[in-house]
């Protein structure tokens, strides 16, 4: 059977949607999945083993929701599933012809107005605080009379990206006892504002290199292993300022002097570098993103930080995931402490 999903927003998106993907492969093995994605997500998608075929929505523009949907229309489809809850894909997979549709959606009204025509109709929001995305995701298996497994949230393959994987020659990853940390622009409410605009509502870390280097240093003593620091999309000014105090070995890898130790600073490593990384760490410590969820995959001990008044949506989130703690936005000489007193 042929499945589309839409997908149309981010790569952590997409991995809240990959055990489902995972259950149908493992309960139709001859099924075809196509996924309608976006510009950010599709790189990745494609790359996905269990992905058949990507479309991509290239914008908003209703030019392009039209071309998409005739290129749609050009194939058949036995399901349909609404998987972002977004109205262009509910609006697109309406248009289209499927012997079922299912719909995730975020408003009780879509929920009421869609289910005069279909059957399968799920909301899923914040307000709904019993009711997590694993859920949600075992409503939809059991739409397609299938089951949903443990198993199935471990849906990458070990080494899945080491093909891809930047530093091979300067980096023996199998030879290392190292924690991630990963630092990229949610952890300077500036930067990450130029990505994110609601970001300026977020509790402010407030760090500073001296006291990030110190609790790198407590970090390495605690845990007596390597510290590898990787970066995100955009400049940071802690990133930019370690840089200038460490030592350089190659176009991305600084050496970083952590008193009785040594770590290593990767800069402008690709999403599927810094997953592989992931996958080899003891711990990953990040700001909540797609990295949580690859990291969960591989069953990587997570602490995860978020906003506090954010815990229903990322505990909905992360319902499933073992090995994993959160800890809340806070000063950094506080969270700092947090972090060292949870390892």
């Amino acid at each position: 059977m042929n499945y589309l999903i839409f997908r149309t927003d981010r790569i952590g998106d997409f991995l809240i949607t990959a055990p489902l993907i995972n259950a149908i492969k493992r309960n139709d093995s001859k099924s075809k999945i196509y996924v309608v994605a976006s510009n950010k997500n599709k790189d990745f998608i494609r790359d996905y083993n269990l992905v058949d075929e990507v479309f991509v929505l290239k914008s908003k523009k209703t030019k392009d929701r039209l071309k998409l949907l005739l290129e749609l229309r050009k194939n058949k489809f036995d399901n349909i599933i609404i998987a972002d809850k977004k109205n262009r894909s509910i609006l697109l997979c309406i248009f289209l012809n499927s012997k079922k549709k299912i719909f995730n959606v975020s408003k009780k009204i879509q929920k009421i107005i869609l289910k005069i025509f279909y059957r399968n109709v799920f909301l899923d929001n914040d307000d709904l605080m019993q009711q997590s995305t694993k859920d949600i995701l075992k409503l939809n298996c059991t739409s397609l009379k299938f089951d949903l497994k443990n198993e199935d949230f471990h849906y990458l393959k070990p080494n899945q990206f080491k093909s891809k994987f930047l530093h091979s020659n300067s980096l023996h990853l199998e030879k290392l006892d190292f924690l991630l940390f990963h630092y990229d622009e949610k952890w300077e409410i500036h930067n990450y504002s130029k990505l994110f605009k609601k970001a300026i509502e977020l509790t402010d870390i407030n760090i500073n290199l001296k006291d990030f280097i110190n609790f790198l240093s407590e970090l390495s003593r605690k845990t007596s292993k390597k510290i590898i620091i990787t970066t995100g999309t955009i400049g940071t000014n802690i990133i930019d300022e370690l840089k200038r105090s460490s030592n350089q070995i190659n176009e991305f890898i600084y050496e970083i002097n952590l008193n009785e130790s040594k770590g290593y600073l990767l800069i402008n490593s690709n999403f599927f570098s810094v997953s592989h990384m992931i996958s080899k760490s003891s711990l990953f410590i990040s700001c909540h993103g797609a990295f949580t969820h690859i990291a969960s995959n591989y069953n990587v001990k997570i602490l995860d930080i978020i906003e506090r008044d954010k815990t229903i949506h990322y505990t909905k989130i992360t319902n499933h995931m073992k090995n994993y703690k959160t800890l809340y936005r806070d000063n950094f000489l506080k969270l700092s402490k947090d972090i060292i007193n949870n390892l």
